[in-house]
């Protein structure tokens, strides 16, 4: 019990009965995680940290080791947090959730076209559902609310020609954070669940239901029974979805409305000339 308290449970004794617990942590704890866990996720090893450079880079680690799969990573905060495109990712110790799963699909790499955005979908359905909030998705890895970034996914795989070897899903999800201690540039562009609930959100909970929504979407995948699903379920969160953008390529910048996704999980532009683009990668922004 002791050790319990240092971790942020308190008790109190009830007379004949023994001690009831009166007080949880809402900071990440293992125990917790693992108590609150759904049936589809109780294979999943959970790994937790305090601090760590990057939970992508530890997942990599772990799997260049030739330890078992599935895993997830779960870190207070990260010093070298990273983001798509090389960028870093603000990730201090403020109740905020990054987390990475570790995976050994053996699938052919062609298949990964579409993996991030089916997580994607899903964990926007979680969170919603979780903390009564309208998240939608950015094509291709982005969690927003009216507009303000919340989460980000970065999938990074180990592959060659026929297979895929080893497959990280990264997740940044901002959940407990107060937007008032961010950098100021983030102030303009995020947000968290906490700023637009007004409540803090139970974080081991919310670690636990993502582990079992991520696990049942995986399970699919491998299976190649999400494809059918895809592109309707991308519809309904679609947050660029009749909107006009432009899509950066390298030095490339192409416009039009965005029409949703095709089948592979490429970006669909309409552009002005009635023609379609499909774009399997770049940089979108809205056209103001």
């Amino acid at each position: 019990m002791e050790k319990l308290k240092t971790q942020g449970f308190d008790f109190e004794a009830v007379r004949s009965k023994g001690y009831r617990l009166t007080r949880r942590p809402n900071h990440l704890n293992e125990s917790l995680i693992k108590a609150y866990l759904p049936r589809s996720a109780t294979s999943l090893r959970i790994i937790t940290f305090e601090e760590i450079d990057s939970t992508n880079s530890e997942a990599e680690r772990i799997l260049a080791l030739g330890e078992k799969d599935p895993f997830v990573i779960f870190s207070r905060m990260q010093t070298e947090g990273r983001g798509r495109l090389g960028r870093s990712w603000h990730s201090p110790d403020n109740g905020n959730l990054y987390a990475s799963f570790g995976f050994r699909p053996n699938v052919s790499p062609s298949r990964l076209s579409s993996f991030t955005l089916w997580m994607g979908v899903n964990i926007c359905e979680c969170v919603n559902a979780f903390c009564q909030v309208a998240c939608s998705v950015k094509w291709p890895n982005d969690l927003q609310i009216e507009g303000r970034k919340v989460a980000g996914i970065l999938t990074e795989a180990r592959m060659d020609a026929d297979q895929t070897h080893e497959l990280v899903l990264g997740l940044g999800l901002n959940v407990n954070g107060q937007t008032d201690d961010w950098p100021e540039d983030l102030k303009q562009t995020a947000t968290s669940l906490r700023q637009e609930t007004g409540q803090e959100n139970n974080l081991n909970r919310l670690c636990a239901a993502l582990c079992g929504r991520v696990m049942l979407a995986y399970e699919q995948f491998l299976a190649d029974r999400h494809r059918a699903e895809l592109k309707n379920r991308w519809n309904q969160f679609d947050s660029l979805y009749d909107q006009q953008v432009t899509l950066l390529q390298g030095e490339a910048r192409i416009s039009g409305v965005a029409k949703g996704i095709d089948g592979q999980g490429a970006l669909v532009l309409e552009k002005q000339d009635g023609s379609h683009f499909h774009a399997r990668a770049g940089e979108v922004t809205l056209e103001k």
